[in-house]
């Protein structure tokens, strides 16, 4: 089990981010500018900027933006173009899961508020989980102590929950039913046996969704024996955000975590999008847009740091050919899936052959 730090998961759990996939493009009513600059927005979010989020919706003027893009604009103003956290967002009316909630939302306002004060943040939330949990948690001197704690605490008053890091922030999520599933993946590289919980009526899905007003959130997680998969993410269990976002990503991520490397959570992220490319067919336009749209340098953001370098990577490998520029969401489908099957499978190469034999 990884020591946990700042870019990977407690207890190994390694989140799977639902992104935007252009969930603006379909907005007909809105113009290609209020679309653009939702986008941007939700990008904002996702690397923890509720500062950059507003102001990217403050350059399109409000009439431009219609249906779920003003929606998503009206909702994200209401809550961060403030000066103190709003009420709760959700209803839940048990005392001690409503306070641990509160305690959650307050932390992720705050961060997205003012992201170079995060740590300060993240301690006052331990401080307050300290003070709820009161003489049980009195020796809990950082998160990976208290965390069991507050788990076993929530599951008596009627929640399942997770805790732990998504990075680069705390992570809540609180639901009511969960199924366990099983199944064969079909990977790039092999076959992979998972077990899947498909997890159901939910009070809270984590920072990201709150953080973009309900457009974007968590769709599942690995641990070191099963997948965990939010059910109302994914209505269609036959479709490809089911089987190539959900399962072979995080089937990717619970294969890798068998193996004998030392992976970032950015490198963990990046062999999954790698993944979801070599696979995905009626959703692979998407995917594109998706990754370039949420790409960043900072590996405190492993999706986004992720999501650039594999894109990165799959256009130099098809360049190498084309001996010219290359636009991905115009290569030919197959193409496109075997530059992503052989940049997966040369990265798997190069690890084996920098990790000493035992």
């Amino acid at each position: 089990m990884p020591k946990p730090n700042r870019l990977l998961l407690p207890m190994g759990l390694l989140a799977l981010f639902l992104q935007s996939h252009s969930a603006f493009a379909i907005e007909v009513e809105s113009t290609a500018a209020a679309k653009q600059a939702a986008g941007a927005s939700f990008s904002a979010v996702l690397q923890v900027d509720g500062t950059a989020a507003l102001r990217a919706l403050a350059i399109v003027p409000a009439p431009q933006y219609a249906g779920k893009a003003a929606t998503y604009r009206g909702c994200m103003i209401e809550r961060f173009e403030r000066i103190t956290p709003p009420p709760l967002v959700g209803d839940i009316a048990d005392p001690f899961a409503h306070a641990t909630l509160v305690a959650y939302q307050d932390y992720w306002w705050h961060a997205l508020a003012a992201p170079t004060r995060r740590d300060a943040f993240t301690a006052a939330l331990l401080q307050k989980l300290r003070k709820l949990l009161g003489a049980s948690a009195a020796n809990a001197k950082d998160f990976d102590a208290l965390e069991p704690n507050l788990t076993a605490q929530l599951r008596q008053h009627g929640y399942y929950s997770l805790q732990g890091e998504t990075p680069p922030l705390r992570e809540l999520m609180l639901w009511h039913k969960q199924e366990t599933r099983e199944y064969d993946i079909a990977l790039p590289e092999g076959s992979q046996h998972v077990t899947v919980n498909l997890l159901d009526d939910f009070v809270s899905k984590g920072w990201s969704q709150y953080g973009s007003c309900g457009l974007g959130g968590t769709g599942g997680w690995t641990d070191d024996k099963a997948i965990y998969a939010l059910a109302p993410e994914y209505p269609d269990l036959q479709g490809e955000d089911y089987r190539v976002s959900l399962l072979a990503h995080e089937g990717q991520h619970f294969a890798d975590k068998h193996r004998a490397w030392k992976l970032e959570s950015w490198e963990l992220e990046y062999r999954a999008k790698l993944t979801e490319l070599a696979l995905a067919d009626q959703i692979s336009h998407k995917l594109l847009q998706a990754f370039a749209q949420n790409q960043s340098d900072d590996r405190a953001s492993p999706h986004a740091y992720a999501n650039k370098h594999a894109l990165a990577a799959i256009s130099q490998r098809l360049r190498a050919h084309a001996n010219s520029d290359i636009d991905l969401e115009k290569v030919p489908l197959a193409q496109l899936q075997q530059a992503a099957r052989d940049t997966l499978i040369a990265d798997t190469h190069q690890r084996e052959a920098a990790t000493p034999a035992h």
